[in-house]
């Protein structure tokens, strides 16, 4: 990662580091984020700021900054979904070498393929809804409080909790089934 105008860039970056880390790390503390996964994500955050430096003008730091911050978080949002989809992996040796069979807890296979079936008939749903409907839904499903969906979409909470309401009433005469019930 060499700076195309050296030094200069390399000072300017530093400053805006020093001057913005702790707020951005905060930014991620606001989510409700653990203190080692607030650090990461400020790290982050900052990586992809001296990445792309040579095309930042100077205007408008903190916004600069805090949407860059938002986009790392959505990123990380969607990758703790995909990580959840994710087999376990065993090595063939343990399998082997095992002298009691596996014996998995919880549904069986007809369970868990009408689960994975109605998780894609959502999903398929949740993509057809407007953009501010489905932005406030996937954060939501994630296990976001409204107050941090509204920072981060940079809305009230108010209108999440509308656009909540509106795109569980859209999902529900699509599907044609319950929804969870809203918590706060």
């Amino acid at each position: 990662m060499r700076r195309r105008h050296g030094d200069r860039d390399d000072a300017r970056f530093e400053a805006l580091y020093r001057k913005y880390y702790a707020r951005v790390y905060r930014f991620f503390r606001g989510y409700g984020l653990a203190d080692d996964q607030a650090q990461d994500l400020a790290q982050a955050t900052f990586t992809r700021i001296y990445e792309s430096f040579d095309q930042y003008r100077g205007e408008a730091e903190w916004g600069f900054i805090q949407t860059t911050a938002r986009n790392e978080l959505l990123n990380w949002i969607r990758s703790r979904k995909t990580a959840k989809r994710n087999a376990d992996v065993q090595s063939i040796d343990e399998v082997l070498t095992s002298e009691e069979p596996r014996v998995e807890e919880g549904p069986d296979l007809a369970e868990r393929q009408q689960s994975q079936l109605r998780k894609a008939r959502l999903w398929a749903a949740i993509a057809g809804l407007p953009e501010g409907q489905r932005q406030c839904m996937e954060l939501w499903l994630s296990e976001a409080k409204y107050e941090g969906i509204a920072r981060t979409l940079g809305i009230t909470v108010d209108a999440v909790k509308s656009r909540i309401r509106d795109a569980k009433r859209s999902l529900r005469s699509t599907l044609g089934e319950a929804l969870p019930e809203d918590d706060e």
